[in-house]
């Protein structure tokens, strides 16, 4: 945890909650157990969690295979229009992994990320401080990392302005 957030290594929830990641969900399966029995854990638990792999499995195999690239990475990573609907933004994988440190992975006003929507109406009620978002040149496709405002192009232009 401490390589890639940092930030989040230094809590003590966040570290309980790496090593101890199976906590909420048992507390979670008891008590729908106690409301609902076993059918409300098979549609509370065990649906979830093989709709959230087989979500996850999607980006990681069908972003290398299908669609087009923005960017010249090391890898096959590409980026998915139905995948990112299917996956809230995570279908733009190419990038993801050109910008991996960004929070939002639609960099285009086309690409929708819902995700990145969310995070930005967190950013804008002050719960996600710090927020990293990649800023490209649109006429080139390529251009600095991360802008530490969380600003896409100019400075003082409203990334929800982007989104919308």
């Amino acid at each position: 945890m401490s390589k890639y957030a940092p930030d989040l290594a230094k809590h003590r929830f966040y570290i309980w909650l790496n090593d101890y990641h199976w906590v909420p969900t048992l507390v979670a399966g008891v008590a729908l157990f106690a409301v609902g029995g076993l059918s409300l854990i098979l549609w509370g638990i065990c649906l979830r969690v093989v709709v959230d792999l087989h979500g996850t499995w999607l980006v990681n195999s069908g972003a290398h295979m299908w669609g087009t690239r923005r960017f010249a990475t090391r890898d096959d990573s590409r980026n998915n229009w139905w995948i990112a609907l299917l996956s809230f933004g995570e279908g733009w994988h190419n990038n993801h992994h050109a910008h991996p440190t960004s929070a939002r992975h639609g960099l285009a006003w086309y690409e929708f990320d819902a995700s990145w929507m969310q995070i930005r109406v967190l950013q804008l009620c002050g719960i996600a401080k710090s927020v990293r978002v990649a800023q490209i040149n649109t006429r080139t496709g390529s251009g600095p990392d991360v802008d530490e405002r969380g600003s896409v192009g100019d400075a003082n232009r409203s990334l929800f302005s982007d989104v919308v």
